[in-house]
C-alpha cells in the first residue's frame, strides 16, 4: 500500500512528483535550513569543470537562473507538451520570462518538450503515441517547435517524453530526427532518458538509444528515482552502483561524449503518515526539527536519516553532484544535467 502518492507508471518519477507537489504541498517544497553547513560543504568546494544544464520546473521563480549561473552553462525550461495528434501546447508568458533571465545570463535556454497530462497527474504513454505512432503528426509536432525556437529565440529543444512503450520506440526517433531536421543547424537537441540496469531495458521501455544518439547532441540520463515515495521501502533516490549500471548499460552503444549524467538536487520522506518529496534545504530542516542525525553514506553517495517518529529521509545534494561530476570526468562524459534548480542546492 502507498503512503500518500499514487504511484506513477514509470521509474522515472520525479517529473511527476514535483509537479503534483509544487501544486499541493509547496510548503514541503519550500523549507530551507541546514544541519550542518560544514558536513554539507564536504567534497563539494569549488565549480564543476564539465557544463551543467540545470532543469527549471513549471512555476518556478526565473530568480533561481540568476542566481545559480555562474555554476551553469544551460537552462531547460519544463515548458510545453503535447496534447494531441500532432498539437504542442504554446510556450506560455512565465516560459518566456524564463527564457529571458536565460539569456540575461549568457546561458543557453532549452525548450522542454513533455508529454505530462493534467488529467491523471502524470506522463501519459497513450498521449505521446497519438503523436509518435503516426509520420505525419510527428512531422506537425516536429514543425510546431521548430517555429516555436526561430519566433521566440530558444537555442534548442529538450525532449522528454516518459513512460513510454516498445511501442514508441521508432516513433520517438523519428521524432527527434524530424526535429532535427527542422531546428535551426546551430541549435542545440537533448533527448532525456530514464535510467535502467541494463541495456535491454532502454528498449523495451521505448528507447532506441543509438537512433536517438545519431540525431541529438546529448542524451540526458536521468539517473535518479531508484527509490521513492510511490513505494513504501526506503532507500537511496540513486545510489553510486545503480548509477553507474544504468551509464555502463547506455555506454555500451553511445559516446561517453554525447552523455550528460542525470543528478537529484532533492530527497523523499517515508514518514508514517505520508510519503514526501523534500529540497536539499528542505531535508536537512526536516531532520534536525524532528530530532534525526544526518549520516553521509560513502558506498552510496548521498545523505540519509532516521526521525524519532521512525520516518527515514534520502537526500541527494551538492555533495552528490560534486562525487557525479568526478564519475562523469573519469568516464569521459560530456557533462551533468540537474533536476531542478527549485530544489537544489546552488549550483556553484
Amino acid at each position: 500500500m502507498h503512503v500518500g502518492v499514487t504511484p506513477p507508471t514509470c521509474p522515472d518519477r520525479l517529473s511527476t512528483l514535483v509537479r503534483v507537489l509544487t501544486r499541493v504541498t509547496p510548503l514541503v517544497l519550500a523549507v530551507s535550513l541546514l544541519v550542518s553547513p560544514a558536513a554539507a560543504s564536504v567534497e563539494a568546494a569549488g565549480t564543476s569543470r564539465l557544463p551543467v544544464l540545470g532543469f527549471q520546473s513549471d512555476g518556478s521563480t526565473p530568480a533561481l537562473i540568476a542566481a545559480d549561473a555562474p555554476g551553469l552553462a544551460a537552462v531547460g525550461v519544463d515548458g510545453v507538451n503535447l496534447t494531441g495528434p500532432g498539437s504542442v501546447s504554446t510556450p506560455a508568458v512565465a516560459d518566456r520570462a524564463q527564457l529571458a533571465a536565460a539569456h540575461r545570463a549568457g546561458l543557453t535556454a532549452m525548450l522542454l518538450v513533455g508529454n505530462w497530462s493534467d488529467t491523471i497527474e502524470d506522463f501519459s504513454e497513450p498521449l505521446a503515441w497519438r503523436t509518435l505512432g503516426h509520420q505525419a503528426m510527428i512531422a506537425r509536432a516536429a514543425a510546431t517547435l521548430a517555429a516555436d525556437v526561430n519566433t521566440e529565440g530558444w537555442n534548442g529543444v529538450s525532449v522528454d517524453l516518459e513512460s513510454l512503450a516498445p511501442r514508441d520506440r521508432a516513433g520517438l526517433t523519428a521524432f527527434v530526427d524530424a526535429l532535427r531536421a527542422d531546428l535551426p543547424e546551430a541549435a542545440s537537441l537533448t533527448v532525456c532518458v530514464t535510467s535502467f540496469p541494463s541495456l535491454a531495458d532502454y528498449g523495451s521501455n521505448g528507447y532506441d538509444l543509438r537512433g536517438l544518439a545519431a540525431a541529438a547532441n546529448q542524451l540526458v540520463l536521468m539517473a535518479y528515482d531508484e527509490h521513492g515515495p510511490w513505494e513504501n521501502t526506503p532507500g537511496p533516490v540513486g545510489a553510486e552502483t545503480w548509477v553507474q549500471a544504468g551509464l555502463h548499460a547506455v555506454m555500451r552503444v553511445v559516446p561517453g561524449r554525447q552523455i550528460d549524467l542525470g543528478v537529484a538536487g532533492y530527497g523523499y520522506a517515508w514518514r508514517p503518515h505520508a510519503n514526501v518529496m523534500l529540497s536539499d534545504a528542505g531535508a536537512r530542516r526536516l531532520v534536525r526539527r524532528e530530532g534525526g542525525r544526518a549520516r553521509w553514506v560513502s558506498t552510496v553517495g548521498e545523505w540519509t536519516a532516521t526521525l524519532r517518529d521512525g520516518s527515514t529521509v534520502w537526500w541527494s545534494d551538492e555533495r552528490t553532484l560534486a562525487l557525479r561530476e568526478r564519475l562523469a570526468a573519469r568516464l569521459g562524459l560530456h557533462g551533468l544535467a540537474v533536476w531542478s534548480l527549485a530544489l537544489s542546492d546552488p549550483i556553484r
